[in-house]
């Protein structure tokens, strides 16, 4: 395992927390490396280049002054040399018996042999290539060199500026850079702990949070803060998630009671038959066609249940398959009908329109889904009432309305008609009104799944 992997492991152990301190101080301690970087490349070019710019203009102002006494020697005036120079600037003129006869600054101690002896072979980066830099001591100097002849002679000139002490200014300003990046990395570190703490303080509560919600209770949720930012949303996403999780669990435990309580009754029927044959034998032909008829009724209904049951659990994992086509409805509508009229003879079942109309879906789940509601207005419909049927089309929709002339139902009742198990309980009801109460509940997945929307006008008695 190589170092790089060693490092990632062991940052992978860390805290969320200490992984954004971490990575805030490194970003904290590249940017003030960044900064210092441009600081140290900035003072340094300001430094070397206003020196090496005024031993430049003090040669070029020398230059003139020489190319004047060649038109006119008369001209010459010593004093014209220190005129010429730019300030900070020293010159020291040597003829060619190395004599110095013109010097600017006499308490500048620099020899030309020092000169010579200290020219650093290897300049700064910031230093101009026209020029040279030589190291005295703790000094640091710039130089520039020119020649001059005139009838045969010939004379050099240095040019001297001491650029020390911005030096030692600077390195005193390293110094104090240097305490204030360690300082500031310090303070990195701290603001980024306090920070990264105060940031994850809301997920810190929501891991509890989930931890409760999946050892203790499912109550719980989530504090929401003033704040309108990504976590605040989180939260709020992760409450409606978990409210719907709640909502889930008591319909299932619902479905559940529902469904064991909608079983409990026909395996009751059943087995008191079968003690009732038990005890009183095979002998008595009434009684044992009595319990077979009301076996075989109770395993029927048990069937219907089972069957109602896994459809609704298919359509809740989304395993139903539906497989659409387009269909004319009024073909499905009539059939539907006329085997109604054939079954249903206690009720008149009436096709009052049925306009021709296409639509696109599943055959077999639309047939199924106009008997649940033509089965629901049969079962809610005393004996002699009236089913009536009607179809029409207007413009691209397609209305499909059933009416009974039954029981009604109560306006608290219209939206609850659609809950699983939910039956409305009346003296008026059929005998055949004794379903499980999932009917309508397949038939509003079924409608859906197919875009259509279903609607309920109804009141008591009408």
């Amino acid at each position: 395992m190589n170092f790089t992997e060693k490092v990632r492991r062991k940052l992978n152990g860390f805290e969320i927390s200490t992984k954004i301190t971490l990575g805030y101080s490194a970003c904290f301690v590249i940017l003030l490396a960044i900064i210092n970087l441009a600081m140290w490349f900035g003072v340094m070019s300001a430094i070397y280049s206003p020196a090496g710019e005024a031993i430049h203009q003090s040669m070029a102002n020398i230059q003139k002054i020489f190319d004047e006494l060649e038109e006119d020697e008369s001209t010459f005036d010593p004093d014209a040399f220190s005129g010429a120079l730019v300030r900070g600037v020293v010159l020291k003129v040597i003829d060619e018996q190395g004599n110095i006869f013109i010097d600017t600054d006499e308490n500048y101690y620099l020899t030309i042999e020092r000169f010579n002896e200290g020219i650093l072979n290897d300049p700064p980066i910031f230093a101009d290539d026209d020029l040279k830099i030589m190291q005295y001591g703790s000094a640091l100097i710039y130089c520039g060199e020119m020649s001059y002849t005139h009838e045969g002679k010939t004379v050099k000139l240095y040019f001297f500026r001491t650029i020390t002490s911005e030096l030692i200014t600077f390195d005193n300003l390293e110094k104090i850079l240097l305490i204030l990046d360690v300082l500031g990395m310090f303070a990195a570190l701290f603001v980024g702990r306090v920070i990264s703490r105060r940031v994850l303080t809301p997920i810190k509560t929501m891991n509890e949070l989930a931890r409760e919600i999946a050892f203790e209770k499912m109550g719980g949720r989530i504090p929401l803060s003033t704040a309108d930012d990504e976590l605040n949303e989180l939260a709020k996403t992760l409450n409606k998630m978990l409210d719907r999780l709640q909502g889930g669990i008591n319909r299932q435990q619902q479905f559940v009671s529902d469904a064991s309580h909608e079983l409990r009754t026909p395996t009751a029927v059943i087995k008191g038959y079968i003690d009732m044959l038990t005890r009183y034998g095979m002998d008595d032909k009434e009684l044992v066609n009595e319990s077979v008829e009301a076996i075989r009724s109770e395993a029927q209904n048990m069937q219907e249940l089972l069957e109602n049951l896994l459809f609704l659990s298919r359509a809740d994992k989304h395993t139903q398959k539906l497989h659409k086509k387009t269909l004319d409805l009024d073909d499905i509508v009539n059939d539907v009908m006329s085997k109604m009229r054939t079954v249903v003879k206690t009720h008149k079942v009436k096709l009052l329109k049925n306009e021709p109309a296409q639509i696109f879906g599943d055959e077999t789940t639309m047939r199924q889904m106009i008997r649940i509601f033509l089965d629901n207005a049969v079962k809610y419909t005393p004996e002699g009432g009236t089913i009536s049927v009607a179809s029409t089309v207007k413009g691209k929709k397609v209305s499909l309305s059933i009416s009974d002339t039954g029981i009604g139902i109560a306006p608290e009742n219209r939206q609850k008609i659609f809950d699983r198990f939910f039956r409305i309980d009346s003296e008026d009801l059929v005998s055949e009104a004794n379903g499980s109460g999932l009917g309508l509940s397949i038939a509003q997945w079924i409608a859906d799944s197919h875009g259509i929307t279903i609607g309920v006008d109804s009141e008591l008695g009408k």
